[in-house]
């Protein structure tokens, strides 16, 4: 045995220090990782790239997501503003249900003052031009309606029917400068004729000249022109004109009812009275 670790000491020796630098290698990979200098360039020459890609890819993200937000949030403004136009609508629809409600109330208020056969009408045109004073009503000859008929509302005198076809009719205003309405003054008495004067409303003229009119004054038919019923309210005296050297005076009337918006009437013959109207 000694002869043969005498013959082969070199080898022996020689192996033994190869062992020994193979146990010193493994330590060192296990201890210290190994560094690569081509890999620390490429890393450190892609690290910036990869942050602003990081950065792109995370504001893209955050694009992206809002334009849904912002579609939604359109779409959204888009169903609620609809929801606004039906809703108007609704509104706009029930508050005209209302005012004609409360306007054929109050038709159907005077309608009961009135005794005798009654025609109600619904006003379905205007005359555009401004010399001519009249509109039109739904109801004809075949309803019954004849020319001269009054034409009335719960404020007062409307005019009277100037023309009837089978379905419609034509009615002359107050303030017609055709039209013509025995009148008397309520509290004087003073008797006249209300005549259209357009723009100006109503002149009562055939006022003596010592009838004691004055503004304020409440002025209603007679019934003594055959065709409205006694104790109608015309209108109110604004003014009262009286002439030098003249026996007659005239007064400006004011019509009560509201021509230009009356949207419902009631059609009477001579032979309807006016309940509780002074003999």
């Amino acid at each position: 045995m000694l002869e043969f670790v005498r013959r082969n000491r070199i080898l022996l020796t020689s192996g033994l220090l190869l062992v020994f630098s193979l146990l010193l290698l493994s330590t060192s990979f296990r201890s210290q990782p190994y560094r690569d200098p081509i890999a620390q360039l490429l890393l450190d020459g892609l690290a910036p790239f990869q942050v602003a890609f990081t950065w792109l890819r995370r504001s893209a993200s955050g694009v992206w997501g809002g334009y849904f937000d912002l579609v939604d949030t359109q779409q959204q403004n888009v169903a609620l503003r609809e929801q606004v136009d039906v809703l108007q609508s609704e509104i706009v629809r029930l508050t005209e249900l209302e005012l004609a409600n409360q306007r054929l109330r109050e038709l159907l208020q005077f309608r009961s003052t009135l005794e005798g056969e009654v025609l109600g009408a619904r006003v379905i045109a205007r005359d555009p031009t401004p010399w001519v004073q009249t509109f039109t009503i739904d109801r004809g000859e075949r309803d019954g309606v004849r020319r001269g008929m009054a034409v009335l509302s719960p404020q007062g005198v409307v005019g009277q029917i100037a023309e009837a076809s089978r379905t419609a009719s034509r009615v002359l205003l107050l303030t017609d400068h055709n039209s013509g309405i025995d009148a008397f003054v309520q509290r004087s008495r003073a008797r006249g004729i209300v005549q259209g004067a357009d723009e100006e409303g109503c002149h009562m003229k055939y006022l003596r000249r010592d009838e004691d009119v004055v503004p304020g004054d409440r002025v209603l038919t007679s019934g003594l022109d055959g065709i409205f019923p006694k104790g109608v309210l015309i209108g109110e005296v604004l003014e009262v004109a009286r002439r030098h050297r003249d026996l007659l005076q005239v007064a400006i009337v004011r019509p009560n009812a509201e021509l230009d918006r009356i949207e419902e009437v009631l059609v009477v013959d001579a032979t309807v009275r006016v309940k509780d109207a002074e003999d």
